[in-house]
């Protein structure tokens, strides 16, 4: 058995806006180092509930742990290309170890091409076709992750001031809003060799909160 880390490192970033100051520092003489954290709901590798975009859907602490994590099954698209859309024949050329009730991870190995730290990295990805997300909805999972910015809108994340729309958002109309749970921003899975893992995602147990940062564990080679 290995565990592999699957999440972004939590650091300064152009588009999140994360900040850490400390309060209390030991070299000033205090008894304890005390850090003071600011962050987005929506940054690094994260957890959507459809609480995101869907009025009185459950908050985190609403939800079980087990919305995000069980088994999984890798659908291997590392040969992606920058700007490639991702269709329903390329998901199923690679999907049949799919069951009903799986998380869906679908690995393209997008932070190996373009470093998170740059705009190339949401303006060059590669994107799911709507047809894609419906299909993903019927193959019933109970979460769906993705280790490159999954929709259209999201490639002009690096350009747009405020809030991105729905419209160009399948992942989220056809998944999130179907209470889908969504796992956005994966790193690391070119590190997955196996077809299934057992796959661990946990935000904090936060009140009335519709997203979290996570830190995504998978379990290698669990079956041996």
């Amino acid at each position: 058995m290995k565990l592999i880390d699957l999440s972004m490192t939590i650091t300064e970033h152009w588009r999140w806006g994360y900040s850490r100051s400390l309060r209390h520092t030991l070299e000033n003489g205090d008894d304890f180092r005390t850090s003071v954290l600011q962050l987005p709901a929506h940054a690094f590798t994260h957890v959507d509930t459809p609480l995101h975009c869907k009025q009185g859907a459950p908050a985190l602490e609403q939800l079980d742990v087990g919305c995000y994590s069980g088994e999984a099954a890798v659908i291997d698209l590392s040969d992606s290309k920058p700007d490639q859309e991702i269709t329903v024949e390329r998901i199923k050329q690679h999907a049949g170890h799919v069951k009903s009730g799986d998380i869906i991870l679908l690995k393209t190995c997008w932070d190996t091409r373009r470093d998170p730290q740059t705009k190339e990295y949401w303006t060059d990805a590669p994107f799911v076709s709507e047809a894609a997300a419906v299909w993903l909805y019927e193959q019933k999972p109970k979460a769906v992750g993705f280790d490159f910015p999954q929709d259209v809108i999201l490639k002009q994340a690096a350009t747009y001031v405020g809030c991105l729309p729905m419209s160009q958002s399948p992942t989220h109309i056809h998944l999130l809003m179907k209470d889908i749970v969504l796992i956005e921003y994966l790193a690391g899975m070119s590190q997955i060799t196996q077809k299934r893992i057992q796959f661990l995602a946990l935000p904090l147990k936060l009140a009335g909160v519709e997203g979290c940062p996570v830190r995504a564990v998978a379990i290698d080679n669990w079956q041996e």
